[in-house]
C-alpha cells in the first residue's frame, strides 16, 4: 500500500495524455540551482520596513511536513496561522495555510472543502508562484486521482513539476515525482515509471521517511502491475533502506511487502509480515481512512492462502467490525468478496452466493454514492481557476452516460427543449427497450448485461443520421432515438432487425437479443414531456403485442 495517499484504486488507463508540460525523465527539471539569480525576497531599500515573519514561515514549512501524518492536528495549527498571518498583512503565508488545510482535509477524504480551499488559496495570492503553485497543482492532482481520473491528475502533476523553482523544497519536488510515477505506472507505462521513481529516489536520498515512501510505492505499483520479479527486488530494496537509516518499515510498508509474498507464494512470511503491519499500525498516531480493515483483510487472504479457514473468517469479522466502529465504507466490499471466497473454500456454497450477491448489490450501491459524491466535488472544481479551463469537458460528460457513451437523460431534456422551439423542426422520438433484458443479467452476468448495452448503444449511433439526430440512454436498459428525418420508421426497423440478426453468441452464447420500440412524431403545442409520455404508450403497446416489434 502506497504511503503518500491512503489506498490507490489502481485504475489503468489505456495511453498517457497528452502533457501542458512536456517533461520528460530524462529531461533537467526547472528550479536547478543558480547562484546568479536574484533574490526574490531581498529587501528593497526604497520600501517601508516588513515585519519580521521568520517565524510564521518556519511554522508554515513545519505544517507541511507535518500534515502528511497528523492532518487534524495540521489543521487546527493552519487555521490559527491563517489567522495570524491575515493580521500580519502576509497574504502569502495566509496562502500556505489556506493550502495546508485543503491537504489535511483532502487526506481525510473531505474533497469538497480541499477543493474551495486551494480555490481561496489561488484567490487571494493570484498568481501563485513558486512553492505554493507547486503544491496547489499536486493537490489539485490529488483531488483528482481521488475522483478516479487519472490523465487529468497527471495533467496537474505535471504542471507541478513545470512550475519548480530554487525556493522549492526538496522534500516537495520528491513528492510530485513519486505523484507523477505513481499516476504514469496507474496509466500502464511501468519503464516510464521506473524512471520516474529513479528521479524522486534521487531528490529523497537522505530523507530517511521520505526515501522509504518512494520505495514503497515502487514496489506497490510493481505489486499492482504484477510485476513480481521487480515487487520482490524492491521488497529487498526497502528492507536495505530500513537497514541504512535505521527507521522500521511502517504499517503501509509491512502490508505491501505481505502482499508482495503472497503474490510470490511465500506464503508463511506473507502471514507473519501481514500480522506485523497490523501490530505496527496500533502504534501510528494517524491511520488513513481505511487502512485498518485492509490490513486485516491481508491477514484474512494469505490464512485463507494457507488453508487457516476459520482463523481468516476470525479475522475478517474483526475486519468487518472495524469498517463499523470506524465509519469506514470503501473496505466493506472488499470483505464481503473475501468472505463469498471463504465460504467456497469451506465448503458453504450457498453462503458463499448470497455473500457474492450481497457484493454484487452493494458495490452498485457504492458505485453509485460515488458518482453522487464525484457530481458535488465536480462542481466544487468547478469554481477552480483551473476548472473553469475544463467546464466544457465537465459539462459533456455531465450529459453522457458513463456506461455507454450515448447522451443521457439530462441532455434529452435540454436538447429536446431546444428543438422543439423551432416550429419547422421535424422530430421523432424513439424509446427502445431490450425484451426480457433482466434475464440476461441474471443468466450470463451484470457483465455480460453491460456488454450487450454498449454493443447495443454503437448499433444506435451507426443508426442515427448526421443531422442532429441523437442516441440516448435513459436508465436501466431503456434508450432513446431523437430523430429529425422524415425517414424515422424505416430506419428503427431497420435498427430492430439489425439487432435480431446480430451474432450475440460471444456475450450471451445461445441466447439472441431483440427489442421492442414505440415510435412518435412531433404534434403542434407539444413539450418534450408530451412526445416521450405518447412514445412509452406506443412501447408499451409494442411490448403487450409480444415484444421484437415497433409501434408507432
Amino acid at each position: 500500500m502506497t504511503m503518500d495517499q491512503a489506498r490507490r484504486s489502481g485504475t489503468t488507463v489505456p495511453a498517457l495524455p497528452s502533457r501542458r508540460h512536456p517533461i520528460r525523465p530524462g529531461e533537467a527539471i526547472p528550479g536547478a540551482p543558480n547562484p546568479g539569480a536574484p533574490n526574490p525576497g531581498a529587501p528593497n531599500p526604497g520600501e517601508p520596513a516588513q515585519p519580521d515573519l521568520r517565524a510564521e514561515l518556519a511554522e508554515l514549512a513545519e505544517l507541511n511536513d507535518l500534515v502528511s501524518s497528523e492532518p487534524t492536528q495540521a489543521r487546527t495549527r493552519a487555521a490559527e496561522l491563517e489567522q495570524r498571518a491575515h493580521t500580519l498583512g502576509a497574504r502569502d503565508i495566509v496562502a500556505g495555510a489556506l493550502l495546508v488545510r485543503a491537504e489535511s482535509h483532502q487526506r481525510t477524504g473531505e474533497l469538497t472543502t480541499a477543493v474551495a480551499l486551494i480555490s481561496r488559496a489561488t484567490d487571494l495570492a493570484a498568481p501563485l508562484t513558486g512553492e505554493h503553485l507547486v503544491r496547489a497543482c499536486l493537490l489539485t492532482g490529488f483531488v483528482y486521482n481521488d475522483l478516479g481520473d487519472e490523465a487529468t491528475s497527471l495533467q496537474h502533476v505535471m504542471d507541478a513539476i513545470g512550475a519548480f523553482t530554487d525556493d522549492v523544497p526538496p522534500r516537495l519536488r520528491a513528492r510530485v515525482l513519486n505523484k507523477a510515477a505513481d499516476l504514469v505506472s496507474d496509466l500502464g507505462s511501468w519503464s516510464d515509471a521506473m524512471l520516474w521513481y529513479s528521479r524522486a529516489e534521487e531528490v529523497a536520498r537522505g530523507d530517511a521517511r521520505l526515501h522509504l515512501m518512494v520505495a514503497n510505492n515502487r514496489a506497490y505499483n510493481a505489486l499492482l502491475n504484477g510485476k513480481t520479479d521487480d515487487a520482490l527486488a524492491s521488497v529487498k530494496i526497502l528492507h536495505d533502506l530500513s537497514a541504512r537509516y535505521g527507521h522500521p518499515l511502517d504499517a503501509a510498508s509491512l502490508d505491501t511487502v505481505a502482499r508482495i509474498h503472497l503474490m510470490a507464494g511465500d506464503l508463511p512470511r506473507a502471514a507473519e509480515v501481514a500480522l506485523q503491519a497490523v501490530a505496527v499500525l496500533g502504534t501510528m498516531p494517524f491511520k488513513s481512512a481505511d487502512v485498518r480493515p485492509y490490513y486485516l483483510l491481508t491477514v484474512a487472504v494469505t490464512q485463507r492462502a494457507q488453508g487457516h479457514l476459520r482463523r481468516a473468517a476470525d479475522t475478517l469479522a474483526q475486519a468487518r467490525r472495524a469498517c463499523i466502529e470506524e465509519g469506514y465504507t470503501r473496505v466493506k466490499n472488499e470483505i464481503l468478496r473475501e468472505q463469498a471466497e471463504l465460504s467456497a473454500a469451506l465448503g458453504d456454497h450457498r453462503a458463499a452466493f448470497e455473500l457474492l450477491s450481497a457484493y454484487v448489490e452493494a458495490d452498485q450501491q457504492l458505485r453509485s454514492s460515488q458518482r453522487e459524491a464525484q457530481a458535488q466535488i465536480r462542481q466544487a472544481l468547478y469554481e477552480t481557476q483551473t476548472a473553469r479551463e475544463e467546464a466544457a469537458r465537465y459539462r459533456e460528460e455531465a450529459r453522457r452516460d458513463p456506461l455507454t457513451g450515448l447522451r443521457n437523460r439530462l441532455y434529452v431534456t435540454e436538447r429536446l427543449s431546444e428543438l422543439l422551439h423551432d416550429d419547422d423542426t421535424e422530430i421523432t422520438l424513439a424509446l427502445l427497450d431490450l425484451d426480457h433484458f433482466k434475464s440476461v443479467n441474471d443468466r450470463f452476468s451484470h457483465e455480460a448485461g453491460d456488454r450487450v448495452l454498449q454493443q447495443i448503444a454503437r448499433m444506435l449511433e451507426a443508426a442515427a443520421p448526421d443531422d442532429g439526430s441523437f442516441a440516448a440512454r435513459f436508465g436501466g436498459e431503456e434508450l432513446l432515438l431523437v430523430l429529425l428525418t422524415h425517414q424515422a420508421a424505416p430506419l428503427v426497423e431497420e435498427l430492430r432487425l439489425a439487432v435480431e440478426q446480430h451474432d450475440w453468441n460471444d456475450i450471451t452464447p445461445g441466447r439472441g437479443i431483440t427489442l421492442s420500440a414505440g415510435l412518435t412524431t412531433r404534434r403542434p403545442g407539444d413539450t418534450a414531456d408530451d412526445l416521450l409520455a405518447r412514445a412509452d404508450r406506443q412501447l408499451y403497446i409494442a411490448k403487450s403485442r409480444g415484444r421484437n416489434r415497433i409501434s408507432a
